[in-house]
């Protein structure tokens, strides 16, 4: 080889070493090419993070590109808290992050105030923060650092956004960036090529660059969205003689390309004296103090007296410009950035002055290369691809097309949600209060806390209906008002660990993104403690988890007798009675009426009935349809696999769908319905508990 090519050979690979830098254990990944990767990661959000580490746990190497100068997206950046309605429905990577977060506080923070307070009384709090429900911006950073470090086949590149694709036919290759400063200025160009790329952005930019199509905007009202487009509701203003949670008169229903406020969630910090040195001065450019509200009883959410100024009341919200963001380049940005900026710091201005919380200012050791300002402005919604199952409104609703309870079974779920539907503001007022119905009332509010879920979300809604190597964990496949409830970071993390597992399942399998089996995504992402179908007493770490949660996918797992709970009170949100719905019972004994009903829908046998053959068990009874299968398929057995207690005549009998099963009356029936030798528990003659018979009937598949 000549001396000059050698030269130039040396010079490129020089400079892509620079470019690329190492990953975030300090090592390369094990790629051919510098830039070449298995998976690359747009975005180091909590989907972000969550796909990575699916990636890198079937041995793909990773690149994460984020924006920020560190990983976790908004919940590093100003959201101080899970909106997670329970514990239990947070699962994979995002429990994980939890126990963290909550084993941090339990040691290291165990001093702090509000840390030993929420130890000593551990209270049942949504945002508890000894449960690690809540946390400090260089906490969520810390701890997502530890995690990725965990894993050395993912590299990270922070300060870098997406500003183009590689294409090839339909299938995007790679992703093209440029640096971004926290002025905003862009700077130098890097290229990534990937065998799967991930868009865990809140914006979903590179559906736009390519030419994905995609939704943005509120959709009109139709049968399976009752509460889409242009909205009125009385959820806060109380309107005289009108119900709570009531749509008001001009609620037209018109579609629109609005989105609902963004703000940045600014942390904020009680220094417990009016003289410190994180007093704003003056008024930021545009104040109005007309716009915001505050109580100076307001105490201190978060260890270290650090507030989530959003969290506590909405003053830092601003409508108008959601839309512009989400279209508009990283150039646009910036003086989009500065409109919310000074918004944002108008409302922390009024605090100190007018809200009579002089004490209160930007955390001294937050955001430190950033004037104590967060890093990125909280997105609520981006672009929404049009991918292969579009989540509606009624794929959420418990009442629309659900059984009172939950969302309406999608057995191709690959996460759950389960916060209600929950827009802030798409029109009016910047403040948090609210003048009376009518001229310059807040438009677009929705609060469908009551009637939202728990829902499953399938795996179609990740994938573009006719692009390939590319999902959309965060941008996913839905409505304007499905959005609403999926927006929150525990069900996107969720999303981004399938979207993470389907990466790896398409490489290992040589198949389109489309083509990944959902069977075994779900048997993977159980696997890794996701949770697929919400219950409030099925742990993670319980022996009969992927058994219930599989066999309750297929529609085995008898749903909630709504004669076992007392529907005289009243019912709001999740609810005692709804509460009780949300149990499994795994310890519980299981009776025959609810094992016919895991082992009939459980194995999938075809229904067959003859007759109504049983007094205790009519038509209408839920078990109806699977104890008369069971009696049928008996009675073809050259070995009679049902019991029943028969009148002398035989014109009556019962079933006795409410008696317990034993352990080997439950494997004569398996080995009757499957023709084969099903084993008996340890202890045949015991009663068969919940669990153990989901254990049971999962094993005979």
């Amino acid at each position: 080889m000549k001396l000059h090519s050698l030269l130039i050979l040396f010079l490129v690979f020089s400079f892509m070493a620079q470019s690329f830098g190492q990953g975030a254990n300090g090592k390369a990944p094990a790629a051919k090419q510098a830039n070449a990767y298995d998976v690359v990661v747009i975005g180091g959000t909590p989907a972000g993070v969550a796909a990575a580490i699916a990636a890198a746990r079937a041995d793909k190497t990773v690149i994460i590109i984020e924006q920020a100068p560190c990983l976790g997206g908004v919940l590093s950046s100003g959201v101080l808290r899970l909106d997670d309605k329970y514990v239990e429905a947070n699962s994979g990577v995002m429990d994980e992050f939890r126990l963290r977060v909550k084993a941090y506080h339990r040691t290291e923070m165990a001093d702090d105030p509000l840390v030993k307070q929420h130890i000593k009384q551990n209270p049942p709090l949504r945002w508890n923060i000894a449960a690690g429900r809540a946390w400090e911006p260089h906490t969520a950073a810390r701890i997502y650092a530890e995690m990725v470090a965990e894993h050395k086949s993912i590299s990270t590149r922070f300060n870098e956004v997406a500003v183009d694709v590689k294409m090839k036919g339909q299938r995007v290759t790679g992703v093209l960036t440029r640096e971004r400063d926290n002025q905003g200025k862009l700077g130098s160009r890097h290229s990534y090529t990937g065998k799967v790329i991930i868009d865990a952005t809140y914006e979903a930019d590179l559906a736009e660059y390519a030419d994905i199509p995609y939704r943005i905007g509120r959709e009109a009202r139709s049968k399976e969205e009752p509460h889409a487009g242009v909205i009125y509701t009385n959820y806060f203003r109380r309107v005289k003689g009108v119900l709570p949670s009531t749509v008001l008169p001009e609620s037209t229903g018109v579609a629109d390309h609005r989105s609902q406020a963004f703000t940045y969630r600014i942390t904020a910090k009680d220094y417990g004296r009016p003289d410190h040195p994180y007093r704003l001065k003056e008024p930021p450019p545009g104040y109005d103090q007309a716009k915001y509200s505050w109580s100076s009883r307001t105490r201190p959410i978060i260890p270290n007296g650090k507030f989530d100024l959003l969290g506590i009341n909405w003053g830092g919200d601003l409508v108008g410009h959601g839309t512009r963001w989400v279209l508009a380049d990283w150039g646009e940005r910036v003086e989009i950035e500065k409109i919310y900026h000074n918004h944002d710091l108008g409302y922390l201005y009024y605090i100190q002055t007018k809200g009579g919380s002089p004490n209160v200012g930007l955390p001294d050791d937050e955001f430190q290369d950033n004037g104590n300002f967060p890093y990125r402005l909280y997105v609520r919604q981006g672009r929404r691809i049009e991918g292969l199952y579009t989540l509606t409104e009624s794929d959420l609703h418990k009442d629309l097309r659900g059984d009172g309870f939950r969302g309406p079974l999608l057995p191709d779920s690959v996460a759950i949600g389960i916060y209600g539907i929950d827009a802030h503001r798409v029109q009016g007022p910047d403040g948090r209060k609210e003048p009376p119905y009518g001229k310059g009332a807040a438009e677009g509010t929705l609060h469908l806390h009551d009637a939202t879920g728990p829902y499953q979300i399938p795996y179609g809604t990740l994938v573009p209906k006719d692009h390939n190597g590319i999902l959309f964990p965060v941008g996913i496949s839905c409505t304007h008002v499905a959005m609403c409830s999926v927006r929150m970071e525990p069900v996107w993390s969720s999303l981004g660990q399938a979207a993470g597992v389907a990466a790896a399942l398409a490489i290992d399998n040589e198949q389109e993104l489309k083509d990944v089996p959902v069977k075994q995504i779900q048997d993977e992402l159980l696997k890794q403690r996701s949770v697929l179908l919400f219950y409030t007493d099925l742990p993670l770490d319980s022996p009969a988890f992927t058994a219930v949660q599989k066999l309750s996918l297929l529609g085995a797992v008898a749903g909630p007798d709504i004669d076992d709970y007392d529907t005289a009170g009243k019912s709001k949100g999740l609810g005692s009675l709804e509460m009780k719905a949300y149990r499994f019972r795994p310890n519980e004994p299981i009776t025959m009426g609810e094992f016919s009903q895991l082992a009939v829908n459980g194995l999938q046998i075809p229904l067959s009935i003859t007759a109504s053959h049983f007094t205790d068990v009519p038509r209408g009874h839920a078990a109806f349809k699977c104890i008369e299968t069971l009696y049928d398929y008996s009675t073809q057995s050259k070995q009679p696999f049902f019991d029943f207690e028969p009148s002398k005549d035989f014109r009556t009998a019962l079933a006795h769908p409410d008696k317990k099963v034993s352990g080997a009356q439950a494997a004569k029936i398996l080995s009757g319905l499957l023709k084969k030798k099903v084993p008996a528990p340890a202890q045949p003659d015991a009663d068969l508990t919940r669990g153990e018979a989901a254990q049971l009937v999962y094993q005979s598949l």
